[in-house]
């Protein structure tokens, strides 16, 4: 006989254990990502703080830096040397790329002496030591003498006979500082000065405004000389490096700006100080008694309100004299506003390397208006001569002005008229934007403090020991 088994139920309830590790899991994860994330605001938090206090001892640096350099600049002289005969020239260095400054530099050191070529490295560096020539090498650079050929991009060499054996030197361009007309590289007029103010590394920077091309020239009140300025502008964009797509968006960025600062405020050539006159209108009251006088406190809501018939209306005219000099911080304002796109001006130029050339480092946004032929370069000398002088005779005529001023600086603007038989009308016309001593300088400070960094840029005139303080920028 079968018996059906017995069918078992058996009931499970859930374990409470399983479900408290869960939620002692989660509480854990909550706790650990909230306690992570307020570790992390915390860090910002004092990261932040500690930004704050470095960038308040890089602004102090500042300060006291540019007050500082305000303070001597008196006492400061800015004197070009009486020669550069034997030391490379900085007049065309802002066209050459890595290989043609490479030539440059060889091609100098061909006829310099070792002292020479010493005089120009950079701190810290040095000519390799001689080295004899191998017999091979000696057949190799006996074949560079005479065509051979030789990268212009690796390091320049020099072979010299002692009598007895081939000698070699090399010398690395990239260690070569090519010095401007003060001896420091240019633009500066003088060696960059390097101070430590508490935490704080410093460094000024004054710069030749004259001996750059000044963008005030094309908005002048003499639509012929705006017009010999556009002129002068197309010659300085012809020696960019840059394509003729390039070409073109540069010099319309430029128009187009100068268009909209010459709708704001039209230069004079030689301008003179303006005599402001300011009118302001005062209403006083006539005499009163003494019981009037002491109810004028309360009645004084009233009087404002209505004409009292007791009182009189005063004009008073007050006249002020605005120097010259003010219309070149009005241009200075108005060239670093967004009126003027400045970011094509800083596209730099092809494969010009370390040296960072760029239009902007050759143009004035500061309002000066003459340009010194002692220390301007190539770019910058053509377009001012350009006022005056017919393009055919541009580049002879500048060529002669920079041979002259290796040997010794022009004292004067008539010794133009000698070198190229200028007339005097054209020598009188490039009076108007020419000078041979530079009086308009910017001064640039740089502040350190950690990873902050503060910077500001000011304008001073220069004329023997008095300067005049012109535009104070501070950069973020």
């Amino acid at each position: 006989m079968n018996k059906n088994p017995k069918t078992m139920r058996i009931q499970t309830t859930p374990s409470p254990t399983g479900f408290i590790l869960l939620v002692t899991m989660i509480v854990l994860v909550v706790l650990t990502t909230l306690a992570a994330g307020l570790s992390v605001h915390l860090s910002l938090a004092k990261r932040r703080q500690e930004y704050r206090i470095e960038y308040q001892r890089s602004r102090y640096g500042m300060d006291s830096a540019l007050k500082y350099i305000l303070t001597t600049l008196s006492d400061r002289k800015f004197t070009p040397l009486t020669s550069r005969l034997e030391q490379p020239d900085f007049s065309d260095l802002f066209w050459m790329n890595g290989a043609e400054y490479a030539e440059f530099i060889a091609a100098w050191a061909e006829t310099a002496t070792d002292e020479q070529i010493e005089g120009v490295l950079k701190e810290g560096t040095s000519m390799t030591a001689p080295t004899p020539l191998s017999e091979a090498e000696t057949v190799s650079w006996l074949a560079s003498l005479f065509g051979g050929g030789s990268d212009a991009n690796e390091t320049s060499m020099d072979a010299y006979d002692t009598g007895e054996q081939l000698y070699l030197v090399e010398l690395d361009p990239n260690d070569v500082v090519v010095p401007g007309p003060y001896g420091a590289p240019w633009p500066y007029a003088a060696e960059p000065i390097h101070l430590e103010m508490g935490p704080c590394k410093v460094t000024i920077t004054i710069e030749d405004e004259n001996a750059k091309m000044p963008l005030s020239w094309l908005v002048t009140n003499s639509k012929d000389a705006n017009k010999r300025a556009d002129n002068a502008l197309k010659t300085f964009c012809e020696w960019m490096s840059w394509n003729p797509e390039q070409l073109r968006e540069l010099e319309s960025d430029i128009r187009d700006g100068i268009d909209k600062i010459y709708k704001k405020k039209m230069f004079k050539l030689n301008p003179s100080p303006v005599l402001l006159k300011t009118t302001t209108t005062r209403t006083v009251p006539t005499s009163v008694s003494n019981s009037a006088t002491r109810r004028a406190a309360v009645q004084r809501a009233i009087i404002s309100r209505t004409r009292s018939a007791s009182s009189r209306t005063i004009q008073q005219t007050t006249t002020k004299q605005r120097p010259a000099i003010a219309h070149t911080t009005d241009f200075a304002k108005l060239f670093h506003s967004s009126l003027l796109n400045r970011e094509i001006l800083a596209r730099p130029l092809p494969d010009t390397g370390d040296r960072i050339e760029s239009p902007l480092k050759y143009l004035s946004l500061w309002g000066a208006q003459r340009v010194n032929i002692n220390t301007a370069p190539r770019n910058v000398l053509e377009a001012a001569f350009s006022l005056a002088i017919d393009a055919f005779d541009l580049p002879e005529f500048t060529q002669k002005v920079i041979e002259i001023r290796k040997e010794k600086p022009l004292a004067s603007l008539d010794e133009l008229a000698k070198i190229g038989g200028l007339d005097t009308e054209t020598t009188n016309n490039l009076k108007n934007y020419l000078t041979t001593s530079s009086t308009f300088f910017q001064i640039h400070v740089t502040s350190q403090s950690g990873n902050a960094r503060s910077s500001a840029v000011a304008t001073v005139v220069k004329e023997g020991k008095k300067v005049q303080q012109l535009v104070i920028l501070y950069e973020q």
